[in-house]
């Protein structure tokens, strides 16, 4: 099948640093082209502004003309808005964490375009399955029933270095900012012995430096090569994940590749299997959720066999569920039924 991909007009793809959508996108395209299929990312970058997305979405219909395709994926609200408009049909996949937290008036009418976009599509997509509850129950309803379709993970690139594993280094992987909440991890570890490494973009330097004095033994790197990510998930002994609302972290499915026991909280619901491959923490108040966390993070770094055990069990679930070709496969089946519509452009 031919397969527009269409990126959402602010960040290059595959992204250059930070851009969890953007990487699913490359990821995404490379696996369709191994699988045998033809997919074609459409995206114009202009200045990297978040309001970027509506001139390229304006723009789009005039795009599409010059392309040959069987199906469009959209995956921003406000492209999909447009193609709806223009009478397009698509399947969309929602990574916006507007579903879960919606503080400010930009936040709201984010959701407002989500919902709208979803309620338009020819095939939602959730990456899962929690995820899907709550479009269900936000958009009750949809031309066809809302798919649960995660990432995928190339377990080939990110796999364990057993070998060099100590039980002394945590690792964060996340953009710097507080709704990651990566003061209550840094704090959680505290006086463990772990150090806590924190690898992602840094927008914000007081909360940085927050997140560093609520811990002892803390390195913030910034953004790193891929190269250099890749080898931190495979020498490092957990991954903590503390965000308070999260869809489905790409780097939570890369830890599990990497064998990595992953704890953090219910945002970790779907994706991580309580008890075998990592632990949600409940977090109904702050100190408790501390709490939680470092007493699961204790127990990994005092034994060697319980970290092997639960990356193991890790690894196994994410070449079972979320292996690139399984993924794919699915999206194949979606893009095949969409096609069969009346389209357009």
């Amino acid at each position: 099948m031919r397969v527009v991909l269409i990126g959402g007009g602010v960040q290059p793809i595959p992204p250059t640093g930070y851009g969890g959508t953007e990487r699913f996108l490359a990821d995404l395209q490379r696996a369709l082209g191994a699988a045998g299929h033809e997919p074609i990312v459409v995206n114009q970058v202009r200045h990297r502004r978040q309001r970027d997305e509506y001139p390229f979405a304006w723009e789009l219909p005039g795009l599409l003309r010059r392309e040959r395709y069987d199906v469009l994926h959209a995956n921003s609200p406000v492209v999909a808005n447009r193609l709806a408009l223009g009478g397009y049909p698509y399947v969309y996949t929602s990574h916006s964490r507007h579903w879960y937290y919606r503080e400010r008036l930009s936040h709201r009418w984010g959701f407002w375009l989500e919902r709208r976009a979803v309620r338009r599509a020819s095939a939602p997509v959730a990456l899962t399955e929690p995820l899907a509850r709550t479009m269900r129950a936000r958009v009750p309803s949809t031309r066809r029933p809302i798919s649960v379709i995660p990432f995928g993970v190339d377990g080939d690139r990110f796999r364990p270095a057993w070998e060099v594993r100590t039980g002394s280094r945590a690792l964060g992987v996340g953009v710097v900012a507080p709704f990651k909440r990566w003061e209550l991890a840094a704090s959680a570890l505290r006086g463990t012995g772990l150090t806590f490494t924190l690898v992602g973009p840094i927008p914000d330097p007081a909360y940085a430096e927050r997140v560093r004095t609520s811990g002892d033994r803390v390195e913030l790197t910034g953004e790193i090569s891929e190269e250099e990510l890749t080898r931190r998930f495979a020498t490092s002994d957990l991954l903590v994940h503390p965000s308070r609302a999260e869809l489905l972290a790409g780097v939570v499915v890369q830890a599990l590749s990497a064998g990595l026991p992953v704890i953090g909280g219910p945002a970790l619901e779907g994706v991580v299997d309580h008890g075998r491959d990592g632990w949600i923490v409940p977090d109904a108040d702050p100190a408790g959720f501390v709490a939680g966390l470092r007493e699961r993070a204790l127990a990994l770094g005092q034994d060697a066999s319980l970290r092997r055990s639960v990356g193991e069990a890790g690894r196994a679930i994410a070449q079972e569920r979320f292996s690139w070709p399984a993924v794919v496969a699915k999206y194949v089946e979606l893009y095949r039924a969409v096609a069969a519509e009346p389209q357009r452009g």
